[in-house]
């Protein structure tokens, strides 16, 4: 009775689900359903348990590759298709083509940059770094950064206050996503969004116009939006425009809306 159930089950998952097969010229394999052959990619699914994971791989990177065609749930038979040889690939050119699709599809990506912010109530510059994962399969990502800013209060600003001078120095904590832009017509997958919230926690020293000191400590909000487009080549230059926002419970700066102008490198 066992081995009956056991049939059936076996039975009914073959007819049940077409499994495709595609062998790299590395020896990997690939147990997936082939959704599309064209010139020169094949594009398939992966599933893990009920989540389906879309890819593609290049042909020149195919040894073979067979398709399984269930008719009528009935009978079976399947295509396998021998990829040509060829005479000018050697095994370094198989690791450098596969190397080259791995760094595509699933890579680190490291950014340094130079912004220049103009805010209504303040000016400031920035150094940024940016660390990120990037999976080809996946359009989120979510960076570790690093910043340092200087900012200097416009005087007319300041003035409204009743302090001769002002030293500000605080922290910030926060997220702050890339969303890739895939598909579009201008710069397909070069273009990403990026949303952030950051926290502010930091120290004023205020002086009176009668010299006299005193300390504040402020918090504060810093919302951001913009638009980056980072290249796909393993070293490039990384252009950004962005608006930002700040809102604090400073003595001296409450709140600016600006607008952030960023280049750099990506390696």
């Amino acid at each position: 009775m066992r081995f009956l159930v056991l049939t059936l089950l076996s039975l009914f998952t073959l007819t049940g689900f077409s499994q495709d097969l595609i062998i790299l010229r590395n020896g990997e394999q690939i147990d997936c359903k082939i959704t599309k052959v064209d010139t020169d990619i094949i594009h398939y699914d992966v599933y893990i348990g009920e989540i389906k994971i879309s890819s593609y791989v290049n042909k020149n990177d195919i040894r073979n590759y067979t398709i399984s065609m269930i008719d009528n749930v009935t009978e079976e038979s399947d295509a396998i298709y021998q990829m040509p040889d060829n005479s000018d690939i050697t095994d370094t050119n198989i690791n450098e083509e596969a190397d080259k699709h791995l760094e595509y599809t699933d890579k680190w990506i490291n950014l340094i940059t130079y912004s220049q912010n103009y805010g209504m109530n303040a000016d400031s510059w920035s150094l940024q770094y940016y660390r990120f994962f990037l999976r080809d399969i996946l359009r989120w990502s979510f960076p570790v950064t690093f910043a340092i800013e200087r900012f200097t209060i416009h005087p007319d600003y300041f003035a409204q206050f009743n302090y001769r001078s002002a030293s500000m120095s605080y922290y910030s904590i926060g997220i702050n996503p890339f969303y890739r832009l895939k598909d579009n017509l201008i710069l397909k997958d070069n273009l990403f969004i990026n949303i952030g919230a950051n926290i502010i926690i930091g120290e004023e020293k205020l002086t009176t116009f009668s010299g006299v000191e005193s300390y504040n400590i402020f918090f504060g909000l810093a919302p951001s939006q913009g638009i980056y487009f980072i290249p796909k080549s393993k070293i490039g230059i990384t252009l950004g425009l962005g608006v930002y926002e700040k809102l604090l419970n400073s003595k001296v700066y409450n709140n600016d809306i600006g607008v952030k102008l960023e280049i750099g490198i990506k390696f």
